[in-house]
């Protein structure tokens, strides 16, 4: 049996559809969901096919768990051992580096069950960056990990580019494996070519928060227009720090803007998708960014930030990146997108990278191959 350290699994469906599909596979799993008060218990639930496996909730952490990172790890540990029997457990994929991986390590260190380590955005911006304390827990994780996975090739890049990874480089190189997220069927099974026309529809899908630089986006969409462009910026979402700042200039800007809020129904966004034709997202501190697959799927080219996110994903150009994540650039980046626009080919994008089905047979072989008898 398969354990599961999910810290996020009932906030984000990218682990619920990565366990449905290896629950198709007839494998059974046990997903541990550490709960905190915010915890949206019964989110993301799973009707499993696959006997005997389940969503395991964990006792409710303290608030001062936040900052009390070992008490976190040891209340955890001693919860999770007493609602499953261990025994069961051939090994256990921790889905972060520091929340997941730490109670993934001492299973390892107590009971001998090997492990799996995935290293997400938060374990750089978050965890190696405000605590540098943790370095030392972190290459004990990443020593005694069978395999550590990176969701992106940036991820990866930037990870091993860090100088507290530096020394352990080469050892940690010779077992790191990139497994991309995948995305919903109905993008893959409803695609869309490239429109051949001038674009001016220009598309942003996210939350309204400081680090995906929408209103960065927004000022530079709004010089452009004074500069004699024509464009316009779709918005879907909605919630985030920046909400309000949006909201002032969409209703300062009313020709340039549109608010969509935040839709839900994939039917209504395919539609939205197919009414543009860029999509703009120079975020930072992505550990993928499904949306940049959904709306390649639906054929628009991207703009987006180097060394973030996909970049790297693809040998060949499917949109524009910025170098850094300032004004001059997505100024720069997005210009030179609408220029270029001819240029990109998505028909070349394989597709089956992001198909969760087939991410899920590549887990379970890792699984397999490292998992006890």
């Amino acid at each position: 049996m398969i354990l599961h350290i999910c810290n996020d699994f009932s906030l984000t469906k990218v682990h619920s559809n990565l366990y449905k599909s290896i629950d198709d596979l007839n494998i059974p799993q046990v997903i541990f969901n550490p709960v905190r008060d915010t915890t949206p218990i019964g989110n993301n639930n799973i009707n499993f096919k696959t006997n005997n496996s389940r969503i395991l909730y964990s006792d409710k952490l303290k608030k001062t768990h936040k900052f009390l990172y070992r008490s976190k790890i040891s209340f955890l540990f001693k919860d999770l051992i007493s609602k499953i029997d261990i025994s069961k457990i051939k090994i256990s994929h921790a889905t972060t580096l520091f929340s997941d991986g730490g109670l993934s390590y001492l299973l390892k260190k107590k009971y001998n069950i090997p492990y799996i380590v995935a290293i997400r955005s938060t374990d750089l911006e978050v965890f190696l960056k405000y605590r540098p304390d943790l370095i030392f827990k972190a290459k004990n994780i990443l020593k005694e990990a069978e395999q550590i996975i990176f969701i992106s090739d940036s991820l990866q890049k930037k990870f091993y580019q860090h100088p507290l990874i530096l020394g352990d480089k080469k050892f940690l190189k010779s077992k790191s494996k990139v497994i991309y997220n995948g995305i919903d069927n109905f993008w893959l099974d409803n695609q869309e070519k490239k429109k051949q026309i001038v674009p001016f529809k220009i598309l942003y899908v996210g939350r309204l928060i400081p680090r995906k630089n929408l209103i960065k986006l927004a000022n530079v969409v709004i010089d452009l227009n004074k500069s004699g462009y024509n464009l316009e910026l779709n918005i879907v979402g909605s919630g985030g720090e920046d909400e309000k700042k949006i909201e002032e200039l969409a209703l300062k800007y009313k020709d340039t803007f549109n608010l969509l809020g935040k839709v839900n129904d994939k039917n209504k966004l395919k539609d939205i998708y197919n009414e543009n034709h860029i999509f703009a997202m120079p975020s930072k501190g992505e550990t993928f960014g499904l949306v940049y697959i959904e709306s390649l799927s639906q054929g628009l080219p991207l703009l987006y930030l180097e060394n973030d996110g996909i970049d790297n994903v693809f040998n060949f150009a499917v949109g524009e990146k910025c170098k850094i994540d300032d004004y001059e650039q997505i100024k720069i980046s997005l210009i030179n997108l609408i220029d270029n626009y001819k240029e990109y080919n998505l028909d070349k994008i394989d597709f089956s990278l992001f198909r969760w089905s087939n991410i899920a047979t590549k887990y379970t072989q890792l699984y397999k191959k490292h998992a006890n008898n």
